[in-house]
């Protein structure tokens, strides 16, 4: 039963998404937007194909041309064929008479063949949310993609949850999903369902992070998680250090750990491995450990 709890990554079986009989094959072209807000774009596009290999018989090839850019127009889809269908989101920004910012994203869903479409338009009022909520409208299209193909599709049972979900546990794997801070550097540290994460600093940098759980008991109770650097290094990572040295070091640090324990479904503490000022070594950097904690939002 431990093994049921080493990563958040077996969330994705609470999607409601039905099983097909059959695996759907898709081709993911990414985000298409004219938005200047390029960082959230990357974060929003690498969070949408995090979300799509999650869902249970679903197989996924990243089409996108250069996967660390978005597109400014629709894709060319003319690689995909039968059987697989094509899949991309386009972002656009809009605003309230309030002038508060909006998010419009609609998710497409193309067969090749018949140029038959299928999409989805959710509104949103912060990128957090796109990121969080996005998956249930990208089941939906698939949903739809699903049914479209069958003349008579089946009604299907949803998956059932593992066993751990329907504890009654105040500190179950998914109660930790959600906005966390603590950092002085930092300004927000998201966790979410699917085993992944991302952590943006105060400096504007973002971090792509895995999350694991590494010590749980067989009632679900967890306590202890792992949270690793996924992102390539960045000299931005590492606001503690002069620039000059972050630059310097950053491209062969090794991957920056949290290692947290779990005190409530509102607070973790623990320790950050990452890289230090050390005056005793000519890069001005070495490997430290520093004591941390984080409160949710």
């Amino acid at each position: 039963m431990t093994k049921l709890f080493r990563s958040f990554a077996l969330l994705a079986s609470l999607s409601v998404f039905p099983v097909a009989a059959n695996p759907v094959y898709v081709d993911y072209y990414g985000v298409v937007s004219e938005s200047s807000e390029t960082n959230i774009l990357k974060m929003a596009q690498d969070i949408f194909l995090t979300q799509l290999k999650s869902i249970a018989n679903i197989s996924v090839d990243d089409k996108r041309p250069i996967p660390s850019e978005t597109l400014h127009t629709a894709p060319d889809i003319t690689q995909t064929s039968i059987p697989h269908v094509a899949f991309y989101a386009l972002i656009a920004e809009a605003e309230e008479a309030t002038g508060a910012k909006l998010w419009r994203c609609t998710f497409t869903l193309l067969h090749p063949e018949s140029q038959q479409q299928e999409s989805k338009t959710e509104t949103y009022d912060s990128y957090y949310k796109i990121l969080t909520n996005a998956k249930t409208a990208i089941e939906a299209v698939l949903e739809q993609a699903t049914a479209a193909s069958s003349a008579a599709p089946a009604i299907l049972p949803a998956r059932q949850e593992p066993d751990f979900t329907r504890t009654r546990s105040s500190v179950d794997a998914s109660s930790l999903a959600g906005t966390w801070q603590g950092e002085e550097s930092i300004d927000k540290i998201i966790l979410l369902r699917g085993g992944k994460g991302f952590v943006i600093f105060k400096n504007g940098a973002s971090m792509n992070v895995s999350v694991l759980i590494t010590r749980a008991d067989s009632a679900g109770n967890v306590s202890d998680i792992e949270v690793r650097q996924e992102s390539k290094a960045n000299a931005s990572f590492f606001p503690q250090l002069p620039r000059e040295t972050a630059l310097l070091v950053a491209a062969s640090a090794p991957p920056i750990v949290w290692s947290l324990h779990v005190n409530s479904d509102s607070a973790l503490s623990g320790t950050k491995k990452t890289l230090v000022p050390d005056a005793t070594v000519a890069t001005g950097a070495s490997e430290g450990v520093e004591r941390i904690s984080w409160t949710k939002k």
